[in-house]
C-alpha cells in the first residue's frame, strides 16, 4: 500500500512540475499562428489549431477523437487544465476563439475574428515581451518566437541568428550554391528595416538590440524550466 501511495505521489508531483514548465510563450505563439492563418488564408480551417491548444492545456489526454477535442475545448474549464495555466484574460481570449469556430472548424465571422485576434495577440506580446515589443512589431516578434520554437530557444541565440530567423531557405541556398548571403529574415518586415536606406546594417543593429531585450524578457517574465528539472516543453 505504501508503495502505491509513493507511486501516486510521484505521478502527481511530476504532473505539477510539467504544468509549471509549460511557459506562457505557448499562448503567444498560439494566437500568433491563428493570426497568421487569418492573414494568409481566406477561410482557414482551425481544427488543427484547436487540437494544438488542446494538447498544451490537456497534455495527458490520449487517443481523443476529433469530435471529443472540439467538445472538450468548447465546454471544459480551461483555467483548470492539467497543462498551461491561464489567467482570467487569457481564458477569455481562448473562449472567444473557440466559441467563434463552427463544427467544421471554420470562423463564424472571419473579419471579427481577424480584428479581435490581432488585438489579443498584441496584448499578450506586450504583456510578456514588453522590452522586445518596443523594438519590433508584436506580430513579427510573435512569428520570430514561433519560428524558433519558443522564448527559451530564441533568448539563447546570438544576434546573428536572430537577424536571419525566417531566412533559412536562402541561407541553405547560399551554403549549397554559393549564392549571396542573406542579410535578414523576418526582421526585414519591420517598418524600421523596410524603410531603411541600409537594410543590412540596420538589421544588424536591430538584431543586437533584440537579442538583449529577448533575454531580459525571458529572465524577468518567464519561470526558468531548468530550475524545475525540465527543459521547455511543447517545442
Amino acid at each position: 500500500m505504501e508503495d502505491l501511495e509513493i507511486v501516486l505521489w510521484n505521478i502527481k508531483e511530476s504532473k505539477q512540475r510539467i504544468k509549471k514548465a509549460i511557459l506562457k510563450d505557448r499562448i503567444v505563439i498560439f494566437f500568433t499562428r491563428v493570426l497568421e492563418d487569418l492573414k494568409t488564408h481566406k477561410n482557414p480551417n482551425f481544427y488543427g489549431r484547436i487540437k494544438e491548444i488542446h494538447h498544451i492545456l490537456f497534455p495527458f489526454d490520449e487517443d481523443i477523437t476529433p469530435k471529443k477535442v472540439m467538445e472538450k475545448m468548447r465546454f471544459a474549464s480551461l483555467k483548470q487544465s492539467e497543462g498551461l495555466m491561464l489567467d482570467n484574460n487569457e481564458n477569455k481570449y481562448l473562449k472567444f476563439f473557440i466559441e467563434n469556430i463552427d463544427k467544421q472548424g471554420r470562423c463564424k465571422n472571419i473579419e471579427e475574428m481577424k480584428e479581435k485576434t490581432e488585438e489579443m495577440q498584441k496584448i499578450l506580446v506586450l504583456k510578456y515581451l514588453p522590452n522586445s515589443a518596443k523594438l519590433i512589431e508584436p506580430f513579427i516578434l510573435g512569428k520570430m518566437i514561433s519560428s524558433m520554437g519558443g522564448i527559451e530557444r530564441i533568448a539563447r541565440k546570438p544576434s546573428s541568428t536572430i537577424q536571419l530567423i525566417g531566412a533559412e531557405k536562402a541561407l541553405f541556398r547560399h551554403m549549397a550554391r554559393k549564392t549571396p548571403s542573406p542579410k535578414h529574415g523576418l526582421i526585414f518586415y519591420s517598418a524600421k528595416i523596410k524603410n531603411s536606406k541600409d537594410r543590412g546594417k540596420d538589421s544588424r543593429v536591430l538584431a543586437n538590440k533584440l537579442a538583449i531585450a529577448l533575454r531580459t524578457d525571458y529572465y524577468r517574465n518567464f519561470p526558468q524550466p531548468l530550475s524545475l528539472g525540465f527543459s521547455s516543453l511543447g517545442q
